[in-house]
C-alpha cells in the first residue's frame, strides 16, 4: 500500500518527494502562496519574540531532565515497604538536588508560559495572526474549500518499505516520524477533496475501499486544535501529552482507495474518525 502524503526513502534517504501527486486538481497561485509564505515568516518571528532567551531554555531542559532521571532513580530504589523518609536518611543530597532542579524547571516553564501569553496577546501579536487567518482564507476560496469543511490532521510521514511492509522512519533531530498535516476534508458527492494550503487533491468516492484501525501507539510533535487534547469532544480518545508537548494517541485509521490497481491508503489520528466517517459513509473496521 501506497501511504497518501506519505515520502518514500527505501532507495534514496534524500527523497522529498510526496505521494499523491496524481491525485492534485488545482493549486495555489504563486501570488498567494507568497503572500501566504510572509504571513507564516512573520509568525514564526513572533513566537521567537515568544520564547525565553536560549540560556534559560538550555537551564531548563537540563533541569527537567536531571530531575526526571533522579526522582526515578529514588523510585527505583524504593521498595515501598519502608518509609520514604528512611531512603532520604540514606541520601539527602540526592533528594535535594532533585526538587531544586524540578522547582527550577517549573519556575522557568511558569515563566515562559506568561511570557509567550503576553506577546501572543498583543496588539501585534493580534494582528499578526489575523493576517495568517485571513490569508489562508483566501487560499481555500481559491482552492473552492466550502466554508465548512472542518481542519482535518492527516498523517504524513517519511518511510521504508521492507518485506512488503511500510516502516515510518525518523529523519534529522526528529522525535518522531509522524507529522500531523492540516487539511480540509469535504466531499462533493463525487469526490473526497483533501485540500491544504498548497494544493487540492481529489480521488473518487468510488475508489474506496475501507477505513481500517490499527491498534499501536504513535506521536505527534503538536497540536493543531483550539480545544485542548484532554478536553471536550477529544476527552474520549484518552490522548496523553508529554513534557515536551507532544501528542500520544492510540489508535490511528487508514483509509484505504484504489487507483490503477494500486492501493492506497490516507493516515489519520483516531481524534479525526468522525470527520471521515460522515465524509466518505464509510465504518471504521475495529
Amino acid at each position: 500500500m501506497k501511504p497518501f502524503l506519505g515520502i518514500d526513502i527505501t532507495e534514496n534517504k534524500e527523497n522529498e518527494i510526496v505521494n499523491g501527486t496524481e491525485f492534485i486538481t488545482q493549486k495555489t497561485s504563486q501570488a498567494t502562496k507568497e503572500s501566504f509564505d510572509n504571513a507564516v515568516d512573520n509568525n514564526v518571528e513572533l513566537i521567537n519574540k515568544a520564547k525565553l532567551p536560549l540560556p534559560l531554555r538550555i537551564i531548563q531542559g537540563v533541569c527537567g531532565f536531571a530531575g526526571a532521571i533522579i526522582a526515578a532513580a529514588i523510585v527505583r530504589q524504593w521498595d515501598g515497604e519502608e518509609p520514604i523518609s528512611t531512603l532520604y536518611t540514606s541520601a539527602p543530597a540526592l533528594f535535594i538536588i532533585c526538587v531544586v532542579c524540578l522547582a527550577v524547571w517549573g519556575i522557568i516553564k511558569l515563566a515562559a508560559n506568561k511570557k509567550a501569553k503576553t506577546v501572543i496577546e498583543s496588539d501585534e501579536g493580534n494582528l499578526t495572526k489575523s493576517r495568517l487567518v485571513s490569508i489562508v482564507n483566501s487560499i481555500y476560496a481559491e482552492l473552492s474549500v466550502p466554508s465548512d469543511a472542518p481542519d482535518t490532521d492527516v498523517l504524513s510521514f517519511c518511510y521504508k518499505v521492507k518485506d512488503g511492509e511500510i516502516r515510518p522512519k525518523t529523519t534529522g533531530l526528529d522525535m518522531t516520524p509522524y507529522l500531523n498535516v492540516i487539511c480540509k476534508v469535504f466531499s462533493d458527492g463525487e469526490y473526497l477533496h483533501i485540500a491544504n494550503v498548497s494544493e487540492k487533491y481529489s480521488i473518487p468516492l468510488e475508489a474506496l475501499k475501507r477505513i481500517i484501525t490499527v491498534k499501536k501507539s504513535i506521536v505527534l510533535p503538536h497540536w493543531n486544535k483550539d480545544e485542548a487534547p484532554r478536553k471536550g469532544r477529544y476527552k474520549e480518545y484518552k490522548l496523553s501529552v508529554d513534557k515536551e508537548d507532544n501528542i500520544h494517541i492510540k489508535p490511528y485509521h487508514i483509509l484505504e482507495f484504489e487507483h490503477n490497481s494500486e492501493m492506497h491508503g490516507i493516515y489519520f489520528p483516531c481524534y479525526e474518525l468522525p470527520v471521515f466517517e460522515k465524509t466518505t459513509g464509510l465504518k471504521a473496521e475495529m
